[in-house]
């Protein structure tokens, strides 16, 4: 998209330009680094409260923000992405937020009716945007963020985050392999052309695979046993991916060359073998391309990463490996309770605390959430000491490393560890005052799903046989002749003109019922009505003329309330919950200072 483009995708902003001495430092930044846009017609910003004094709950004093200009800034240019578009107590709601909540939503929307919707799906996202910003302001003056839950999580994410950061750091710039992403696609697109033949017995499988190992030809003494109705099968290769193969059948292909038989091989009851004639990769496959390059980049990643820590490890750690290996935690002398308080140190960190058979042995406890006992008893523990160690250490040391570099102070970091305290905030206020409010009665669920029974019901479904013929004229014959008695099977056997099965475009509709609407919407026309024992004619857009023999119609069962009980309680607790998230947000708009800059989407 040309961010010059002014459609529905460009929306118009009220910005405040720094004029005066109590203009946020944001907005200075905002207007000095925007470019210029065309003049448009003048407009107010739309105020939710009256401005209020700061001794009002949870209201700063207002402040002068000097002139008002229209800004036409297409929504999703990264130009744009932190201009302000809302203040909730001067804390901004960003474009790019604004963006990605707005997700597909301005996928599609032009003019007209679509531009209507696509107006109220603007201000739709923007007021959750709003009221979920004024939960977290409410959330943090009930102090929520201070509770023993909230200061654990908030710490450990933002221990945690600081590695995790330091990690993306040595990613940038990597690139995969091109050798790797070539292997890769091979494998994802390969296909092999087969030739197999079944047998109801092992015995007469095993005696064509004799006569192979004889000399014989596979083509020749396959096309005899067919002929005299012995095995099943086909006269011509076909060209099958791996992945549709059974999984004995694609390991024993993958071991070999053009021209071989495979050993005498199960599939269920019955043997089969297998010919491999020939193995083609077939190139423009754009999927196939994406996801190769993606697991290749993957892979160079996990070697980079692992190379870095290699480094980091031979900088920072010493082993004490003979403690390591002498550690029991699953012998009873001299017991798990007693590790935990050993300060035997089994790795040094060099600028850090040492890691201890007690931190061990409590990161060890920490894995089992069912007790440790029990995996003591069933020997689970010491196959996990050294995981449980290499975890500690990557941890320490990575966070060790970031704090070195400097990430803790960065705008990265801060910005990840300010969204995750908000959600924690967020989430605890919906756990502790939204939730509890929330019930789903019985009579609530009746109702719902009297009113969308059709909703939790089988679909109507359809057996069918077809005849399918090159002309019109022949299949209307046909179709006549069932009408009057004739035997289906007869006329598939005798039929003149019919197209073969398998030709191009043919439709086959094989012994499996058909869920109705999932039929092409012309089949579904034609059908319309129909009963068992039914004929109707069809012609496909391919030219080719349906005789459709309707065997059975299976009509839409509605599925018992009890069993659709859980998932409308579900959904109706959802729709309440959101619902009570919005008349939270309507009410903390009158106690907290609400600004939206965000004008009419451009036309």
């Amino acid at each position: 998209m040309k961010e010059g483009t002014m459609n529905m995708n460009a929306m118009k902003l009220l910005l405040i330009t720094a004029l005066c001495a109590g203009t946020p430092a944001w907005a200075g930044e905002a207007a000095a680094t925007a470019p210029k846009a065309p003049a448009a017609p003048s407009a107010k910003p739309r105020e939710t409260v009256q401005e209020k004094g700061s001794s009002e709950k949870g209201k700063p004093a207002p402040q002068k923000e000097g002139v008002t200009v229209l800004l036409q800034a297409p929504t999703f240019s990264p130009r744009f992405a932190q201009t302000p578009i809302a203040l909730v107590n001067d804390d901004p709601i960003l474009m790019q937020e604004f963006t990605d909540a707005l997700g597909s939503i301005h996928e599609g929307t032009g003019s007209g009716a679509d531009a209507k919707a696509g107006k109220k799906n603007y201000q739709s996202v923007l007021d959750r945007l709003v009221s979920a910003r004024l939960i977290m302001a409410e959330g943090f003056n009930m102090g929520l963020d201070e509770l023993p839950e909230a200061k654990k999580g908030i710490s450990d994410f933002s221990a945690s985050s600081l590695g995790e950061i330091l990690k993306r750091h040595q990613l940038d710039g990597v690139k995969p392999d091109q050798k790797v992403v070539d292997r890769i696609y091979q494998d994802l697109v390969k296909e092999w052309k087969i030739r197999s033949v079944k047998f109801d017995k092992k015995d007469d499988a095993d005696k064509l695979a004799e006569q192979l190992k004889g000399g014989g030809k596979f083509d020749a003494l396959a096309d005899k046993l067919i002929d005299a109705g012995k095995v099943q099968g086909g006269k011509e290769g076909e060209w099958v991916q791996p992945k549709g193969l059974l999984p004995q059948i694609a390991q024993a292909l993958s071991r070999m060359k053009d021209g071989e038989v495979t050993a005498v091989l199960p599939v269920g009851p019955a043997f089969t073998l297998v010919e491999l004639q020939e193995v083609r990769f077939p190139k423009g496959n754009d999927q196939a391309l994406e996801e190769a390059t993606q697991r290749a980049l993957e892979l160079k990643g996990n070697q980079v990463l692992d190379q870095y820590w290699k480094d980091l490890e031979k900088k920072y750690v010493t082993l004490h490996k003979k403690v390591l290996d002498k550690l029991d935690f699953e012998a009873p002398r001299p017991g798990f309770d007693k590790l935990l308080k050993d300060r035997r140190v089994v790795a040094d960190i060099r600028g850090e605390k040492p890691i201890t058979v007690g931190d061990l042995a409590a990161a060890i406890r920490g894995k089992f959430f069912h007790g440790i006992g029990e995996a003591i008893k069933i020997k689970k523990v010491n196959e996990g000491k050294v995981p449980a160690l290499e975890d500690m250490l990557l941890a320490r040391v990575f966070k060790m490393e970031a704090l070195k570099q400097g990430i803790d102070r960065s705008d990265e970091y801060k910005n990840a560890n300010k969204k995750y305290r908000d959600s924690i905030v967020f989430g605890m206020f919906i756990d502790k005052v939204v939730v509890p409010e929330i019930k789903v009665t019985n009579g609530e669920v009746e109702d719902y799903y009297k009113a969308h029974v059709a909703d939790y019901s089988s679909p109507e479904m359809i057996k069918l046989k077809e005849l399918v013929f090159a002309k019109g004229e022949d299949a209307e014959s046909a179709a006549e002749k069932l009408r009057k008695g004739a035997e289906f099977q007869w006329l598939s056997a005798n039929a003149a003109g019919q197209v073969p099965a398998g030709s191009e475009g043919r439709l086959e509709f094989g012994d499996t019922p058909w869920i109705t609407k999932k039929l092409a919407p012309a089949v579904q026309l034609a059908l319309a009505g129909a009963k068992g024992g039914d004929f109707r004619l069809y012609t496909s857009p391919e030219g080719y003329s349906y005789v459709l023999a309707v065997q059975d119609v299976i009509p839409a069962k509605p599925a018992p309330l009890e069993s659709a009980r859980k998932e409308i309680a579900k959904k109706l607790y959802g729709e309440k919950v959101n619902k009570s998230i919005e008349e939270w947000g309507e009410k903390l708009r009158k106690a907290y200072q609400v600004k939206l800059y965000l004008a009419e989407p451009a036309q």
